[in-house]
């Protein structure tokens, strides 16, 4: 067997023995979901406990057995045995073992220490939550997708800045609108949480002032996002920067609406790739904005990759545009790794959103010096204002 004794990344908050041994927390609830979303997809295991605890793992020298010990536990739910997706883990198995309770995952094909993480998310009163134990297994033998690592394309902005109605129900606008070339309305369907088709009139030209922006902050609740090499998670970061853009851009008078203000999951915890993202193309469509931008942070196997980029959605003849505004200002951030650049992505935030909207990846928390950077109020501060000058620029056209 090979022993992974986890720390930070890998592993969980150690507590003190003598609080180990005054009563045992218990596993009460079992939940999985594959997500798809990530530039590699990967299958999320959580675990709802009634206190924290501390855990190992091991893979077995097959590499398709992965068991990962939880301390001190016992077993308390009757989900003793799920299955799951047979493409990335296809099966998890609980069991009481003395003490301990182990949680025994089975995946198709060999994997290794970087394809695991194990990690804990602390009780959270505010929204009801337990302490909860987190299992990530990346799909193996997969390249991380293009749209996050590719080489920056080249780009020609439009020239023109006419206001645009988006229709996605495809029926005549009621107000005319002019462009010197026509506009590539977004392919949409109806969804659950949007049952029906609907039309947003955005604006892009006129200035700043009244303006409705929609900012989703990457991750949050019970998807920690990325997570560096201190156990800085991706979610901790795109918040705090989210809520200083908000007060940015509404000092330059405009309107602006959040996804999330707090470490909440936005459609609800541990729901699927689609659902959770969809409600947060919800929020923008639900107010009507005119821009939406949602704000994260990279990551990447190798530590020494760092960087700013910008992702659009060709969908409508404004996201390169407002892509480039804003890339323009973020790229020069002191002590990050350089311009990586605007570059096309077909990530759901965008191409489902019915305004102009980008993603914006503000550095790799994987790289350590950038993590580092991450965490200061300063630098926070400077991506927020920079974001919101390379928005207030967009405006004018």
């Amino acid at each position: 067997m090979r022993k992974l004794w986890l720390a930070l990344l890998f592993t969980v908050i150690a507590f003190p023995l003598w609080a180990m041994s005054v009563r045992a927390a218990d596993v009460t609830d079992v939940n999985w979901v594959t997500r798809n979303d990530a530039p590699i997809p990967f299958v999320r295991v959580v675990l709802s406990l009634t206190a924290p605890v501390e855990a190992s793992a091991s893979i077995d020298k097959a590499g398709t057995t992965t068991t990962v010990q939880l301390k001190n536990v016992k077993l308390k739910t009757k989900d003793t045995s799920i299955n799951m997706d047979p493409k990335i883990a296809s099966k998890a198995q609980l069991k009481q073992t003395g003490k301990h309770v182990n949680v025994v995952l089975n995946t198709p094909t060999s994997i290794d220490v970087g394809d695991i993480k194990v990690f804990s998310l602390k009780k959270d009163k505010v929204n009801n939550k337990p302490d909860r134990m987190v299992i990530d297994i990346q799909q193996k033998g997969v390249a991380p997708r293009s749209v996050y690592y590719g080489s920056t394309p080249k780009v020609t902005t439009p020239k023109t800045t006419t206001t645009s109605t988006v229709n996605t129900n495809k029926k005549p606008n009621k107000k005319n609108t002019t462009t010197t070339q026509p506009v590539k309305p977004p392919t949409v369907v109806a969804t659950a949480s949007q049952p029906k088709a609907v039309t947003v009139d955005y604006k892009t030209t006129g200035g700043i002032a009244g303006k409705v922006i929609t900012i989703d902050p990457g991750h949050g609740g019970s998807d920690p996002g990325a997570i560096g090499p201190t156990g800085l998670m991706e979610k901790n970061v795109t918040l705090p920067i989210s809520m200083k853009l908000k007060k940015a851009l509404e000092a330059k008078g405009a309107k602006v609406n959040m996804t999330r203000t707090t470490d909440v999951d936005v459609y609800g915890p541990n729901a699927s790739g689609p659902d959770e993202l969809q409600a947060r193309v919800d929020v923008g469509t639900a107010n009507e904005s005119d821009l939406f931008i949602s704000v994260h942070i990279n990551s990447f196997s190798n530590p020494n990759v760092g960087g700013i980029s910008t992702y659009y959605y060709d969908k409508t003849q404004y996201d390169t545009r407002l892509a480039s505004r804003i890339q323009a200002k973020i790229a020069d951030e002191s002590g990050f790794g350089g311009d990586r650049g605007i570059q096309p992505g077909n990530l759901y935030v965008l191409r489902r959103s019915l305004m102009p909207a980008v993603l914006v990846e503000l550095g790799f928390i994987s790289n350590p010096r950038e993590e580092a950077l991450l965490k200061t109020d300063k630098v926070q501060q400077a991506f927020a204002d920079e974001i919101a000058d390379g928005i207030e620029n967009y405006f004018r056209g």
